[in-house]
């Protein structure tokens, strides 16, 4: 900017009032110079950090652009592969065992190849209305942890003890099924009673399979006596000395 320094003193005088400067008319050449070469560098500067601001913005739209289009291929192929899945498992029965169906569900997953994280996605494709509704009343971040859905979901539709055991004890195996799924089904049903019986013991594992037995053909007077605790009668000695205790009234 030498050229400024060759500027008459009434011409910079013009210049500074263009660029908004403040000045006083007492001001040597050499000051108005120093005054406007400093204005200038300040606003070669903004326009540079506008410029950089504007590259930036580009920058995180292409971004955005991207992780959409990217998000609309994994929906793509997530609604794939929910009729994928669904060709192998049916839909959720509330009247079904929600822990067998996880572990048919993660068994066909896997089958599948489908990543984890996507697990959730596929599943609610196949729960009931009511169930997805629980899932939905989560917070994003849980609601799109399959192992965080799959405690909440065992935690509410978790079968008792006693319908494990009859379900162990009536269950059959579908048409449609492998040997090695029966075998899981009726794993996970004798694990169900069980665990919900919190057996640790030999002993406490007798126990239910003898007062099982012992219930099959109880006196028609012994069950309906003891009608409210009977699903919780599981020490065969004491189920025998009340149903003689009842023979004696």
């Amino acid at each position: 900017m030498a050229y400024l320094g060759k500027g008459r003193r009434e011409d910079l005088f013009v210049l500074c009032t263009e660029l908004n400067l403040e000045f006083d008319k007492s001001m040597t050449i050499a000051t108005l110079k120093d005054l406007i070469i400093e204005q200038k560098d300040k606003l070669r500067i903004e326009q540079r950090e506008e410029n950089l601001r504007i590259e930036k913005q580009k920058e995180k739209l292409r971004i955005e652009e991207r992780e959409e289009r990217l998000r609309f291929e994994q929906l793509s192929d997530t609604k794939f592969l929910v009729k994928e899945v669904s060709k192998y498992i049916p839909r959720f029965d509330l009247k079904e065992d929600i822990s067998l169906y996880l572990k048919l569900f993660e068994r066909q997953a896997r089958r599948l190849n489908i990543n984890q994280e996507n697990w959730v996605s596929h599943l609610l494709g196949l729960l009931p209305k009511e169930v997805s509704h629980i899932i939905a009343r989560e917070p994003d971040d849980k609601a799109n942890s399959y192992e965080h859905v799959k405690d909440l979901l065992l935690k509410r539709l978790k079968l008792t003890p006693e319908k494990f055991r009859q379900l162990f004890v009536t269950h059959q195996k579908a048409p449609e099924r492998t040997w090695i799924d029966f075998y899981h089904e009726l794993t996970t049903y004798f694990n169900g009673w069980i665990d919900g019986l919190k057996i640790d013991t030999f002993d406490k594992l007798s126990d239910p399979i003898i007062t099982d037995q012992l219930k099959q053909k109880p006196p028609f007077e012994f069950k309906e006596y003891y009608l409210d605790e009977w699903t919780h009668m599981n020490i065969p000695v004491q189920l025998a000395e009340k149903s003689r205790r009842i023979r004696r009234i």
